[in-house]
């Protein structure tokens, strides 16, 4: 075959322009650097010059500056449906409006693209660590078991002072203190007041040995949190991410673009109309950089995100990322017309390579695997946002003491007044009788 004169296309992201340097277009092709840019031209650049070496024909390359127009016609595409060329040496995803004229040889990569964001803090309470290890329900039970347990110890001693008060001084603690005094027994912080009867004394290790049973699965359940695999978000489709207070960016390329504004898919048009801007698109770096500030959601291809996090994110920043599929997987493959003369021969092709392991070496190179999360030597720790409900709970409780308190002082006052008030009275009347009886004499 080497008096056969292959037409073969070129595009990337690079140089996307018709009037770039075929020289520097093939030593960016060529090259191994920086493997998360045209990935999938690159291999499929490497596989298709596998090809001709191993067939012996002659390679004429043309440059297209995009891969279609309106996923059909233009680009390098069109360059294959007109006959423009013989095959592409980028692959092609293998959609049905798209293959009325072609077919495929060979697949050799798939092509996903999805949201990366780390788990956000989130904004609902009940979601602290600290409210999360009880569920509503259990929460609501503790709180009555600790009133019902304040009105058992209550009526106990309130029995314990009338039938032994005759033989023995009994105390006879306020209701409000037996409440804390319960309360006290959930947080392990022991009891002040002693039953004497041994009806009491029964209440009393039943409310201690529920109060043990229930501080302990409480703290067991919370170090497990802090130091178990690292929790994911809840936030699994488009559109929980489009409702979600998260930012958005979107690499700035134009298979995405065409995407998010193309597909017309209900859940990518509802995202777009909430969240997607012109301000959105920004280059694979500059959107992986912000992922790591947090609340922040970045959507590229798998294997350009995979290669940026293993350079640049540490392990323990790996365990805390999320993926939110924005586009179900496609596979990318070299394609040629129905018609072609060489359809058969390139297919024989591709599959010895694939036999011989030619295709593997490739894939392992340029498709980047996901990065690893080693969860077992995290150690999660609890932020300010997820501690908020104590401090709430502290200074909930430290504005209804002070308010609790000056409402006493103002009560004591008030009282103090009438009772002056009253023994004024009392002086003026016992001051007139004795003027009467005086006067009597």
């Amino acid at each position: 075959m080497s008096d056969i004169t292959m037409r073969v296309g070129t595009v990337t992201q690079i140089y996307p322009n018709l009037n770039d340097s075929m020289d520097k277009i093939m030593e960016h092709l060529e090259s191994d650097r920086w493997r998360h840019l045209d990935h999938a031209v690159r291999m499929g650049f490497r596989l298709s010059k596998a090809l001709h070496v191993t067939s012996g024909f002659q390679v004429k390359y043309i440059h297209y500056d995009r891969w279609t127009f309106n996923d059909s016609t233009g680009g390098i595409l069109g360059g294959l449906v007109n006959r423009e060329i013989d095959y592409s040496v980028t692959g092609l995803m293998t959609k049905i409006k798209r293959m009325e004229h072609l077919t495929s040889v060979a697949s050799y990569m798939t092509f996903e693209l999805m949201f990366i964001f780390k788990t956000p803090e989130s904004t609902n309470l009940m979601n602290s660590a600290f409210i999360r290890p009880f569920s509503t329900s259990v929460w609501i039970s503790v709180l009555l078991i600790v009133l019902l347990g304040s009105f058992v110890f209550k009526f106990n001693y309130m029995v314990e002072s009338k039938v032994l008060n005759m033989r023995e001084e009994i105390e006879n603690p306020p209701w409000y203190g037996l409440l804390v005094e319960s309360l006290g027994n959930y947080c392990q912080q022991g009891s002040s007041f002693k039953p004497r009867s041994f009806s009491g004394k029964v209440v009393q290790i039943s409310v201690l040995m529920c109060s043990v049973m229930v501080y302990n699965y409480y703290t067991s359940a919370i170090v497990s949190t802090l130091i178990g695999t690292p929790k994911k978000s809840d936030i699994k489709t488009l559109v929980q991410l489009a409702n979600s207070h998260l930012e958005l960016g979107i690499e700035d390329v134009t298979y995405e673009k065409a995407f998010f504004f193309e597909s017309h898919l209900p859940d990518v048009d509802y995202l777009r109309a909430r969240k997607i801007t012109d301000s959105t698109f920004m280059d694979s770096g500059t959107g992986l950089q912000r992922i790591r500030g947090g609340n922040f959601a970045y959507n590229c291809e798998r294997n350009v995100a995979y290669n940026l996090i293993r350079d640049t994110f540490d392990f323990t920043e790996v365990c805390d990322l999320n993926e939110v599929e924005s586009m179900p997987t496609q596979f990318v493959d070299h394609v040629v017309r129905k018609d072609s003369h060489f359809r058969e021969l390139f297919s024989l092709r591709y599959a010895r390579m694939r036999e011989v392991g030619i295709v593997k070496k490739f894939a392992e190179f340029w498709i980047a695997k996901k990065p690893e999360c080693f969860s077992g030597s995290i150690v999660s720790s609890v932020t300010i946002t997820g501690a908020l409900p104590i401090f709430l709970l502290l200074g909930f409780g430290l504005t209804l003491a002070t308010l609790l308190f000056g409402f006493e002082l103002g009560v004591g006052v008030l009282v103090g007044k009438l009772g002056e008030k009253q023994d004024v009275i009392s002086l003026d009347e016992n001051f007139g009788e004795f003027t009467t009886e005086k006067k009597m004499v």
